[in-house]
């Protein structure tokens, strides 16, 4: 088996992580320890070019792009002209942001099998641009497939490219062919403004950013950017605080405007918004990469790796990229990005929270809270850092320093205007969690009163009341708000039916905690709520289950015992009475 040609093993559907790990153990001799995935050397024991290809896909499996290339580029040594292990080498390269590291790949991919990989001719062409070689590149995007992604990307490339030619109009042309496609005039809409914009066509620049903005429900933070900075070139001052106090009044919060606010103070003016076509072309990629981030957090990663490819000093690229990589569960390296945007004043705030963020998912929860707490003595007025604190305290289920955090925060607000709505619901979750109840019941009314019909506080409030056998019809139409305006939700579901259980609705109970069991299967407490509502109606064996079930799942550990009980000895007797059955 250790002989077998990678070709051949490339083309089975060989992939699940198991069998990847199985296969590589057979090639050498023993499971994979962590060391041969070392960011920092390649272990001479996996020799064969299989077993270089197996490692490889392990490594990305466990998130780590860079030992993934090396064991690609071992593999590739026993098989120089793989077109499959081509492709992977290409795309990875350019997901780290080694792009002229992976050029000589993609031309040697292309040699061999024309039209192979989109990403490989997309960087050659990218790479004519950034040598200001505009015609060579214009052509050679005529020979792209216009099918995927590139039926939104080379459109605003072209246009681009012929604003390289002097051609501004025809490349307006092209975006305004696009932008009245349903779903991309937002996309093209902005590339449009830009392009006028660049070519001195302040006004119609002016039109196309307002027609744009207007298709979405909330500002974009990037096009709020680029039309403030345009009204402040021009010295239209009132217009641009009009601009950045619309998104400022939907985040409150956001540290992203406040070089620019600056601005206004000083009456300094900013730069344009693209000085040269690559800038240009960069905001092209950024805003593919920003529109599909939801859909396909890998892809924005290349994308974003692209515009920084062109554009270097591309702070807000640099935030989806990072943002991205969180997605991809790639912490350490989005931290590293993060790092450098700290460094530009326009996101260093919002970069040094994210940084906080996956520190503590990295379990370095003391080093994160440290951050925070400094960065809360720096801006002592500031709420977010100690929100955040808290936020990651109560995650970490240490409630009471949860509550501290969460307290002094509530000093800090100066204008109780709904905003801060979340910072009492998590308030009152704390101090319901250690059976503070008056106080988490009068954090929760807070949070309901700032955020009415909320379905989350409609939920937690009710649910609490229902545990305690407290104001059980009121929560009951609480949950029922709740539910209509989240029907697919398992956990409020759960709620509903416990509610109805508590009330003696027995048959509707379990019609919905059956529904919320379907819903979340996972979820150990719905299914231990199941069991109870099963054992109450006399069906036993569906009820232990159920409870079984509740166990397997990995309940919190002060339910654990309640279960084990209940499957030896079943529902309490007494459980029915205070259920009011």
């Amino acid at each position: 088996m250790a002989n077998m040609n990678i070709s051949k093993f490339l083309s089975r559907k060989c992939t699940l992580p198991i069998m990847i790990t199985l296969t590589i153990s057979l090639f050498i001799g023993l499971a994979i320890p962590e060391t041969i995935l070392a960011e920092k050397r390649l272990p001479n024991s996996i020799k064969s070019q299989l077993g270089s290809y197996l490692a490889a896909r392990q490594a990305q499996f466990d998130s780590n792009p860079r030992i993934a290339i090396r064991y690609y580029l071992s593999a590739l040594k026993g098989s120089p002209d793989n077109i499959s292990l081509l492709q992977r080498v290409v795309t990875l390269l350019v997901s780290e942001g080694k792009i002229e590291e992976a050029l000589p790949k993609a031309k040697q991919l292309l040699k061999l099998s024309p039209g192979a990989s989109n990403i490989s001719s997309l960087i050659l062409v990218l790479a004519e641009i950034k040598n200001q070689k505009f015609l060579k590149a214009f052509k050679n995007i005529e020979m792209l497939p216009e099918g995927g992604l590139n039926t939104y990307l080379l459109p605003m490339l072209k246009a681009w490219l012929l604003v390289a030619q002097n051609k501004n109009n025809d490349a307006l042309k092209i975006i305004d062919q696009k932008t009245n496609t349903p779903g991309l005039e937002t996309l093209f809409g902005v590339q449009g403004a830009l392009i006028s914009e660049f070519g001195g066509k302040n006004k119609d620049a002016i039109t196309r950013y307002k027609t744009a903005s207007a298709l979405r429900k909330n500002p974009n933070l990037r096009a709020t950017i680029l039309l403030g900075n345009l009204y402040e070139r021009l010295g239209k001052k009132k217009k641009a605080k009009s601009i950045y106090d619309d998104y400022k009044s939907q985040y409150l919060t956001t540290t992203m405007l406040d070089i620019a606010y600056q601005r206004l103070k000083t009456g300094k003016k900013p730069g344009p918004n693209n000085r040269t076509i690559l800038d240009g072309i960069a905001e092209a990629l950024f805003s593919l990469g920003f529109s599909i981030q939801n859909q396909n957090s890998y892809q924005a990663i290349l994308f974003s790796r692209l515009a920084v490819y062109l554009r270097p000093s591309f702070s807000i690229a640099k935030l989806l990229l990072a943002r991205s990589m969180e997605e991809n569960n790639n912490l350490k390296d989005a931290n590293v990005i993060y790092h450098n945007i700290s460094k530009d004043p326009n996101y260093s705030w919002a970069a040094r929270l994210r940084i906080a963020d996956n520190l503590d998912r990295l379990d370095d929860t003391d080093d994160a809270i440290r951050k925070l707490q400094a960065m809360s003595i720096e801006r002592n007025k500031r709420v977010d850092t100690l929100i955040k604190i808290g936020d990651i305290l109560q995650g970490h289920k240490r409630y009471q320093a949860s509550i501290n955090a969460y307290e002094q925060a509530k000093k800090r607000i100066q204008t109780n205007n709904g905003q801060y709505w979340s910072l009492y619901f998590s308030l009152g979750i704390s101090y319901e969690r250690i059976e503070k109840w008056a106080m988490a019941e009068k954090n929760l009314l807070e949070a309901l009163r700032l955020r009415p019909n909320h379905p989350s506080i409609l939920n937690y409030l009710g649910y609490s009341w229902v545990e305690q056998g407290l104001q059980l019809d009121r929560a009951q139409k609480m949950i029922r708000t709740a539910v209509k305006k989240r029907p697919r939700d398992g956990y409020i579901i759960d709620s509903l039916g416990w509610a109805l259980y508590r009330l003696g609705k027995i048959e509707e109970a379990v019609k919905q905690l059956e529904r919320a069991v379907l819903i979340r299967p996972e979820d150990p407490t719905i299914n231990d709520h199941l069991g109870d509502i099963y054992w109450a109606i006399g069906r036993k064996s569906e009820a232990t289950f159920q409870w079984n079930r509740a166990l397997i799942l990995e309940p919190e550990k002060d339910q654990i015992p309640k279960i084990k009980l209940k499957l030896k000895v079943g529902l309490p007797k007494d459980a029915n009475k205070r259920r009011g059955i």
